[in-house]
């Protein structure tokens, strides 16, 4: 949080700290938000708007392929947000890198920061069976 209120005195001549800058985030997606491949354009002609209404930072889905049409908790790559062709397309749900590149530049533009859902520990969506190596944790 940044504050830009100068320090100021309370009745005894005490210096008060200033008080600093609330921010709000909002959920900027949804289960039935549709499937066009459109959604960061819908946001990015959104973003200054969200400031006017004291928006801070939109939360968007996880912008990767998921496996099935449905969108459910089965994300491919996470890292991957509609760049490369792969299950019959480069968009994904919500549109193409590009798409969402422009949306955050906007927002940064109008003094919006977005908050990526990466959603890491849910990827049950792959293709085949992989070798990984694991390190053993204590669990206490």
């Amino acid at each position: 949080m940044t504050g830009s209120a100068e320090a100021t005195s309370n009745e005894d001549g005490e210096a008060r700290q200033p008080t600093l800058e609330n921010y709000t985030m909002m959920e900027a997606f949804g289960w039935y938000v549709p499937a066009d491949q459109k959604h960061w354009l819908r946001l990015q002609r959104a973003v200054a708007g969200f400031k006017a209404t004291s928006i801070d930072n939109p939360w968007i889905s996880p912008g990767c392929k998921v496996r099935a049409r449905r969108v459910r908790l089965r994300h491919l790559r996470p890292v991957r947000a509609g760049e490369f062709d792969q299950k019959g397309g480069v968009s994904t749900k919500w549109g193409i890198k590009e798409d969402l590149v422009q949306l955050v530049r906007s927002a940064r533009d109008v003094g919006v920061e977005i908050y990526w859902d990466a959603v890491l520990n849910q990827k049950a969506g792959a293709d085949r069976a992989e070798q990984c190596q694991v390190v053993e944790v204590d669990p206490n």
